[in-house]
């Protein structure tokens, strides 16, 4: 393994567990070592700061995966790790976990790498050189851990770009649907793995949900954002009377009508191909319950104050569309 060097008093963050070096935190920065190598990480004095895999081409040039030197992430150490992720997801969801985030990148100790499970097929996201170069070993250890009937490999972030990868889509084992069914809380639902959101997915609400229990019986609700529907869906399983699906992408609303079809929520669903704030400030309807959930507005530190003031403005629309007595659910990302 090659070995790198750390200016002085730059270890501090790593000896504190954060598992990122930067390219000017390293001595004699030697762009030449090959992208997604096992690199060992010693401090200005020579001790040693860790293992990790290095990108010569991201500002982010190693992401640590051992406080030990001479450590590298091979293919046993990579099945170790997705072996434990995986039990760790099911030790703490049960069955559930057949439709779940199964590996958290850092999470898990796999820095640039995200696995999401859909009842049997497998969407994952390899974000960084390093693990960019293990791709076949990641496929491997996925195949022998969870025995998927396909794994997708959604590496279409522009992510990828900052560490000199290509954006693609492909299947990297077995075959793999556009639609892909699962199930989750009791919803059939379908997932479009290929050209939808991220993953294909979002699983980070699942716990949410279930809160509309309390409230969605008898509402009236506006789902706004919904992509494929799960607010609103949940909502309707929990007893609403109607569920307006508002969202700027045809095809999210196609999604959310065939999930609502598939459940037999069709005749109290509607769907509004809109952009959302003009919907809110343009619709005089109120409604008992209004969700909001949109994408990210803030990509990056300097559009945080602009992000603040689009959730404010878009909070204060939302707000105004719910009846007195109602409730208002908002999310940020």
């Amino acid at each position: 393994m090659k070995a790198l060097r750390l200016k002085k008093g730059c270890e501090r963050r790593a000896l504190r567990g954060h598992l990122w070096i930067f390219s000017n935190e390293i001595e004699d920065f030697d762009s030449s070592i090959e992208a997604g190598a096992d690199v060992s990480v010693f401090d200005s004095r020579g001790r040693p700061v860790g293992s990790g895999l290095f990108s010569p081409s991201s500002l982010i040039s190693v992401r640590l995966h051992s406080t030990k030197a001479e450590t590298p992430l091979d293919g046993a150490e990579l099945k170790s790790r997705i072996a434990g992720a995986a039990r760790l997801r099911r030790d703490w969801l049960g069955e559930e976990a057949l439709a779940a985030r199964i590996v958290y990148a850092e999470g898990d100790s796999l820095q640039g790498l995200v696995v999401d499970s859909f009842c049997g097929t497998l969407s994952a996201q390899v974000l960084t050189a390093g693990m960019e170069k293990r791709t076949e070993a990641i496929l491997d250890a996925l195949e022998e851990v969870l025995e998927p009937r396909g794994i997708l490999l959604r590496n279409d972030p522009p992510v990828r770009e900052l560490e000199g990868l290509s954006r693609e889509v492909r299947v990297g084992r077995g075959e793999v649907e556009r639609l892909t069914p699962f199930t989750l809380g009791g919803l059939k639902l379908v997932a479009d793995l290929h050209t939808g959101q991220k993953t294909g997915f979002f699983f980070d609400q699942r716990d949410n949900y279930r809160l509309l229990e309390r409230v969605a019986k008898g509402a009236k609700v506006l789902d706004c954002f919904c992509y494929s529907g799960s607010w609103g869906l949940n909502a309707l399983k929990y007893g609403a009377v109607e569920v307006h699906f508002a969202d700027i992408s045809a095809g999210a609303l196609e999604l959310a009508k065939i999930n609502a079809e598939a459940n037999g929520f069709e005749s109290r669903a509607d769907y509004l191909n809109a952009d959302v704030l003009e919907l809110l400030k343009e619709e005089k309807s109120e409604y008992n319950l209004v969700i909001l959930d949109p994408p990210a507005y803030a990509k990056n530190k300097k559009s945080v104050p602009a992000a603040l003031k689009g959730y404010l403005n878009l909070n204060k629309w939302g707000m105004r569309r719910v009846k007195k007595g109602g409730y208002l659910v908002t999310c940020s990302c």
